[in-house]
């Protein structure tokens, strides 16, 4: 054999076997769904990504409405305690349910006293039959 026809030999056998790599890779079973599984990792690898960005923005957004609020109540607070005492004037005088008072003709309710937590008259529903007399 001549150097020159193991030398073609050799190109020859290397060229098979890269022609049988491309083949075997790109026409196998194996090949197309592990292309097939690696473009589906892919688009859920952008699509994760997306979803991110949507929950970012949503709690970005979220936060500063609550912020908002916040700054809100501050101020609606600020202002009922500025102007309560503007509001609730101590010189009106009070009204009492009592006789004491006779120019109390219409006979408004008094918010000096406490409300009773009671009824005047027990209606004997929570009596038991133990205690009746």
């Amino acid at each position: 054999m001549d150097k020159a026809m193991i030398i073609y030999l050799v190109i020859g056998v290397v060229v098979g076997f890269i022609i049988g790599l491309i083949f075997v890779n790109d026409i196998s079973p194996k090949a197309r769904k592990y292309a097939k599984v690696k473009g589906e990792l892919d688009q859920a690898r952008k699509e994760l990504s997306a979803q991110k960005q949507v929950l970012v923005k949503h709690f970005s957004h979220s936060a500063e409405i609550l912020d908002n609020m916040a700054k809100d109540f501050r101020r609606l607070y600020q202002h009922m305690a500025e102007n309560s005492t503007k509001l609730m004037s101590h010189d009106e005088p009070t009204v009492t349910l009592d006789g004491d008072n006779s120019q109390n003709a219409n006979k408004e309710p008094s918010f000096n006293k406490q409300p009773k937590d009671y009824s005047d008259n027990p209606s004997g529903l929570l009596k038991s039959e133990d205690h009746k007399s």
